[in-house]
């Protein structure tokens, strides 16, 4: 309540397949149950496949329904996004700012 409802989270991932899972677990988690003001945003570079879903491969963009990796900071940055999952690629939160 101190900061109005407006922190912000960066979890930052070993790689780009554990972001690409943590962004679906989390997504999943917000859905099942019911909040409706927290999302997330990933950030990860090139595509990533994961080997128990061979023929399926997955881009930030994709997973970010749109945005682009550099509308991200801005996006981040707004009220509409809270929680940012990265696979090493920012190192601080200063990187978005």
């Amino acid at each position: 309540h101190k900061i109005g409802g407006r922190a912000k989270a960066m979890v930052v991932t070993g790689s780009r397949l554990h972001a690409v899972r943590y962004k679906q677990a989390f997504d999943r988690y917000i859905a099942d149950k019911g909040y409706t003001d927290v999302r997330s945003l990933v950030a990860f570079s090139g595509a990533v496949n994961d080997p128990d879903f061979p023929a399926k491969s997955w881009t930030e963009t994709g997973m970010n329904g749109g945005i682009k990796e550099s509308e991200l900071p801005e996006r981040f940055d707004s009220d509409d996004f809270q929680v940012l999952l990265v696979a090493e690629k920012y190192q601080t939160i200063s990187d978005l700012l």
